[in-house]
């Protein structure tokens, strides 16, 4: 358990440290090399996992095939995953943000984005495109869809901002 969690630490503060050297030492081919293991590293680990969400999916599959439905193990089970799958995007996010920045890749579709990110990303369109797409696919499945609020603040002046969409219970 402790180089589960001390590993990757490690790795990532021994990555932020030779980052910290001098450009013309950083610049060395010996240097240079250094950094593309670590990237490859990276690059590796994300490709190896491509995979995982169908092979999570089939895995659940066989396990209802094979056992059925109980409530209570299925709560548990969909504990897990919500956090299984939160942790996967974040991981995922991580890592190609990491590979766009310090690797020879680029974005060429969006040259104005840091890595991956985009600085004048209007998060409020972002929810609101997720939330039509979740939706419609609650709408194909049940007969209703919760409705969705939106408060934004603006990072300049701090008021509320409401969206058209109506107040629900869910946000």
């Amino acid at each position: 358990m402790f180089l589960r969690k001390e590993l990757p630490v490690r790795l990532a503060n021994t990555m932020r440290e030779v980052n910290l050297l001098p450009d013309k030492l950083l610049n060395q081919p010996s240097v240079r090399l250094v950094q593309k293991c670590f990237l490859e590293v990276l690059i590796e680990i994300r490709n190896r996992h491509n995979d995982v969400v169908p092979t999570m999916a089939q895995g659940l599959i066989e396990y209802k095939e094979k056992f059925g439905f109980d409530p209570f193990v299925s709560s548990n089970i969909q504990y897990f995953l919500d956090r299984f799958y939160t942790n996967r995007i974040s991981f995922r996010m991580l890592i190609n943000q990491h590979t766009l920045l310090f690797g020879n890749d680029t974005n060429p579709a969006h040259p104005k984005h840091i890595g991956s990110i985009d600085p004048a990303c209007d998060v409020a369109d972002v929810v609101n495109d997720a939330y039509e797409t979740a939706r419609m696919l609650c709408e194909q499945y049940y007969p209703a869809a919760p409705t969705l609020k939106i408060t934004e603040f603006n990072g300049t002046h701090r008021e509320p901002c409401y969206s058209n969409k109506e107040l629900s219970d869910v946000t």
